[in-house]
């Protein structure tokens, strides 16, 4: 590596770090406020509202890294701007396209760094922080959790093979025991809906019922039951797409299609977390233009707020793609790498201009 790759290395990181560091300090600031009115639930104290929040950080930190490096890249290339020190490279022979290079290696490096907090950290930090939090509020409760989630609270023990969202799930088995923990009764469920009354809504319904000297089984279109487990709850003991790391979302994709489950979320997912390590790359080139363009004489707090817009657009952009191609049952691949390939599109074309 040459001294100029060294130098603009050194002052993307950095300024990497410093922005990642304010988005974390106001992310956990935010995230300790929105955990506050659950202090005093069960034995969730304050200062496990704070541990949660500091679990959660890993996660947060991987998910801005792309907004991050983009504005570190603003601030580290744009300091050089306007000292005049990208001038003096560019006079003494220097290309944009070297520079471009130089700028390439860090973001590859900051991509690196971002990938092993995402598979290695992040993953597990946040499945316990969400054990943690709920078990702490709901002290009675007992969970298990694996390629299928299992919860149980009192007499019964619930399975669910896939949790769409916070309000509908698919794959359903409910376990009744009576006082004497003999097992009363099976009921297996295609799909359960979770209403606000609760109550859950179970579909194309099967149930088997056992007394001391018969077993009897009684098939519905739909059957409505109390439950005192919420949404949430069940969430927990279900694999979440977020707190999975590449190889377990790999195998959970496997898992889902053997047994002829929807996993186009996960698929989106996985082919998301790759494409993100590109779009880290391509947010630090994306830097260039602008410290060669409008923004070389600007202050750092104008290149802040260009850097705000175009992280917010892309985010925005991504969630819409996203929930678009859940919506519409567009191919999950083409819905994880449209928005990454369209901003690395945009990227190389001003990058061309650079003069």
């Amino acid at each position: 590596m040459k001294q100029i790759d060294r130098y603009l290395l050194g002052g993307i990181v950095k300024g990497t770090g410093l922005v990642l560091l304010v988005l974390l300090a106001l992310s956990s600031f935010i995230g300790f406020v929105g955990q506050v009115d659950d202090v005093g639930q069960g034995s969730y104290s304050t200062a496990d509202a704070m541990v949660y929040v500091l679990l959660t950080l890993p996660l947060i930190a991987y998910q801005m890294a792309p907004i991050a490096t983009l504005l570190g890249a603003l601030l580290g290339l744009g300091n050089l701007a306007a000292n005049s020190e990208l001038v003096v490279m560019r006079a003494a022979g220097i290309s944009p396209w070297r520079l471009t290079r130089s700028v390439v290696i860090a973001g590859v490096l900051l991509a690196l760094l971002s990938a092993a907090l995402g598979e290695f950290i992040a993953p597990p930090s946040e499945q316990y922080a969400k054990r943690f939090r709920t078990l702490s509020i709901n002290n009675e409760l007992s969970m298990g959790q694996g390629q299928s989630g299992w919860i149980r609270d009192g007499n019964v023990i619930v399975n669910i093979e896939q949790l769409f969202d916070e309000g509908r799930a698919g794959g359903i088995y409910v376990f009744r025991f009576a006082a004497d923990r003999t097992l009363a009764s099976i009921s297996q469920a295609r799909t359960a809906v979770f209403t606000d009354d609760g109550h859950w809504v179970l579909g194309d319904t099967r149930r088997t019922e056992f007394d001391d000297n018969n077993v009897s089984a009684v098939s519905e279109v739909e059957l409505r039951q109390p439950t005192e487990l919420s949404p949430s709850l069940l969430g927990l003991s279900v694999v979440d797409a977020d707190s999975l790391a590449v190889r377990g979302l790999v195998g959970y994709i496997r898992y889902l299609r053997a047994n002829d489950l929807n996993a186009d979320q996960y698929v989106t997912t996985l082919w998301s977390r790759v494409a993100a390590a590109l779009s880290i790359v391509i947010m630090a080139v994306l830097a260039l233009p602008f410290v060669f363009g409008p923004l070389r004489s600007s202050g750092a707090g104008q290149r802040v707020f260009i850097g705000v817009l175009i992280g917010a657009a892309y985010f925005l952009g991504n969630r819409l793609v996203t929930n678009s191609g859940a919506v519409y049952g567009l191919d999950p691949v083409l819905t994880a790498w449209l928005p990454t390939l369209v901003l690395t599109a945009l990227t190389l074309f001003a990058v061309s201009r650079v003069r």
